[in-house]
């Protein structure tokens, strides 16, 4: 477990450059929009099913930024984990972005394979990737 901490913390550091992982996520699923509702019935401006939500908190303020984003944290430090703990390594940025969007099964399913991702998901998730590593340049253009 420890190694695992370890390779989380060392890609934490490597992305200082741009935009957090829970900004870019916020970016892209609703350009941070609190009150967005997603067709599937997703909340808050990280697009949360409410069944997730519900996982980490009994408070339904969907649109506070305060309570979602912890909630978002939460969640993406269990995708984080979940991934470390079967693939025997951290995440990259891309692969973060297909848990968060598609769910940790969908890309279990796919064999944790970025070429076996949906072209639309995989797209989405090299935006955030981009977002990561330029997004702070980005937005004081």
């Amino acid at each position: 477990m420890t190694r695992i901490l370890a390779l989380l913390f060392g890609l934490a550091l490597s992305a200082q450059a741009g935009l957090s992982r829970l900004d870019a996520i916020s970016m892209l699923e609703t350009g941070d929009t609190d009150s967005a509702r997603g067709d599937a019935g997703e909340v808050s401006r990280y697009q949360l099913m409410p069944r997730v939500w519900r996982g980490y908190t009994n408070s339904t303020t969907y649109t506070d930024p305060a309570v979602s984003r912890a909630v978002a944290g939460q969640h993406l430090e269990y995708l984080e984990t979940w991934f470390a703990h079967r693939a025997g390594r951290a995440p990259t940025e891309f692969e973060v972005y297909v848990l968060w969007n598609a769910g940790p099964t969908y890309y279990w399913r796919k064999q944790f394979s970025a070429e076996a991702v949906h072209r639309s998901i995989r797209e989405r998730a090299e935006r955030f990737v981009n977002l990561r590593e330029k997004g702070k340049e980005m937005l004081k253009r």
